[in-house]
């Protein structure tokens, strides 16, 4: 728990307006542990201060990211917030990312980069604190820069609203604060502040948008810029609640999702939205539906991947396909547009990533483990009431052991139980709405050189149950 500096005002009207936004807002309960983001810049510092002096009990830890690109300032910054968190005495530590490297995976500007480094640096004290909430300190004018900055890049309604009081784990404070009345705020307390050179570097949009363009609308065009735009932005993320809450119900409608059981925590493997009833929704929902779904698979679009999903789901063939960022496929397949990450979630592009051979010679029953499957064959002499979903049931009288497990040759035939004649493999796999990239994944099974299946699919009719059957061959083909 933070102690209070009895030097310091308690009636300020920063901090009885702070405390009131915490209150008002649900921000924060008592005896939270709170991790706060300090680079020793002005808001920040500020924000380290009044989370220090609010009357509701809470366990703060500061945390200054060094993203490395400043080695001759980071030194004094972080001795002043040491210096800073002895007086209020809050724990200080110091977290170093590698913003070239996360610039290089990531494939985007230093600037992004620098700001999802930071964040997984935050992240990861947040979870070795067991903390609560993040606290940053974004405010006011930066609200209204972020605003210009998606303009300028293209964004729809959510994200000309701008940011939020509170999202998931991150809470900022200060966002209705403007950055003047906390400089006036440590100068009245003399808490002492650092100046990032970086601030003034053109070669960042977010410093071009502060220094020439908001200064030159203010002088040209609307003194009062800054206010109009954090107006506009409560307009839209008061509709922006309503439109949240008809998409979602949309969604829900419209959408199957997979979980991936191999990864841990789980996250989403596969997300499949049902294509005509996605088509009769409106418009303004069929591009939110497509942005919640690329945001739910770790993706986030710009307006136009999403009119290429909508062209994909509209006028193109069965089968066709669209790669978007980190490894997200889209595809349309069998009445679905189907989103997933058959190559995993890398920036990898082309149609698969070198296939694992399947080849595979069964000597008898058992468990055998191949290219992250596993085929079980088991022979029984009742007919089992409820098979796994996975399995297929053969006449065990007609198969001869040893069986071969391999990929279909070209123009290899079977004939599908059920059907008046025989198929060519790839052609079922075809009709089976099967993607192309994943037909590796539905090898055939031989006994005596002859198909007797498409593991995990369908039988051939010759090898099929009959009344007079007495043994029985269950195939399992899953994945591991």
């Amino acid at each position: 728990m933070n102690k209070k500096s009895p030097e310091i005002n308690s009636q300020d009207p920063l901090l009885t307006r702070f405390e009131d936004l915490i209150a008002v807002h649900g921000l924060l309960s008592a005896d939270d542990t709170v991790i706060v983001g300090v680079s020793a810049g002005p808001d920040s510092v500020a924000l380290l201060h009044l989370l220090s002096r609010i009357s509701l009990p809470v366990r703060l830890f500061a945390v200054y990211v060094d993203h490395g690109l400043r080695p001759d300032e980071t030194g004094n910054e972080f001795s002043l917030i040491a210096d800073l968190c002895n007086t209020l005495r809050i724990p200080a530590e110091r977290a170093v990312v590698d913003v070239r490297a996360e610039q290089k995976r990531m494939g985007t500007s230093l600037e992004d980069a620098a700001r999802s480094a930071r964040y997984q640096a935050l992240e990861a004290a947040r979870r070795r604190h067991a903390a609560a909430v993040i606290a940053v300190a974004h405010t006011a004018d930066d609200q209204a820069e972020e605003i210009l900055i998606r303009l300028i890049r293209g964004s729809g309604r959510k994200g000309l609203s701008g940011m939020v009081l509170r999202r998931d784990t991150i809470i900022r404070p200060l966002l209705q604060e403007a950055k003047q009345s906390l400089v006036a705020y440590l100068e009245r307390n003399a808490i002492p502040f650092c100046i990032d050179s970086s601030n003034r570097e053109r070669v960042f949009l977010r410093n071009r948008v502060r220094l020439d363009l908001l200064p030159y609308l203010e002088q040209n065009y609307n003194s009062s810029i800054r206010q109009t735009l954090l107006q506009t932005a409560e307009i839209l993320r008061s509709e922006e609640e309503l439109l949240d809450q008809l998409t979602q119900t949309a969604f829900n409608g419209l959408t199957t999702i997979a979980a991936d059981p191999l990864v841990a925590p789980p996250r989403h493997a596969q997300i499949s939205i049902a294509l005509q009833a996605f088509l009769d929704c409106p418009l303004a929902l069929q591009r939110r539906i497509l942005e919640k779904t690329c945001w739910m698979m770790s993706t986030r679009p710009g307006f136009r991947q999403i009119e290429q999903i909508r062209h994909l789901m509209k006028d193109s063939d069965n089968g066709a396909q669209l790669h978007l960022g980190m490894g997200l496929r889209v595809r349309k397949t069998g009445g679905n547009l189907v989103f997933s990450h058959p190559s995993g979630r890398s920036r990898f592009r082309g149609n698969t990533r070198e296939e694992t051979a399947i080849a595979l010679t069964v000597p008898g029953t058992g468990f055998f483990s191949i290219a992250g499957h596993v085929l079980q064959i088991t022979q029984l002499r009742k007919r089992p009431e409820q098979p796994p979903l996975t399995a297929l049931l053969l006449d065990a009288d007609t198969i001869a052991f040893p069986l071969q497990l391999r990929p279909p040759l070209p123009g290899e035939r079977f004939r599908p139980l059920g059907a008046p004649g025989k198929k060519k493999v790839h052609r079922f796999l075809t009709d089976a709405h099967i993607p192309r990239e994943d037909r590796h994944l539905y090898p055939v099974l031989l006994s005596a050189d002859r198909v007797i299946a498409v593991a995990g699919l369908r039988i051939d009719h010759d090898f099929r149950i009959r009344e007079e059957t007495q043994s029985f061959l269950l195939i399992d083909w899953h994945r591991a």
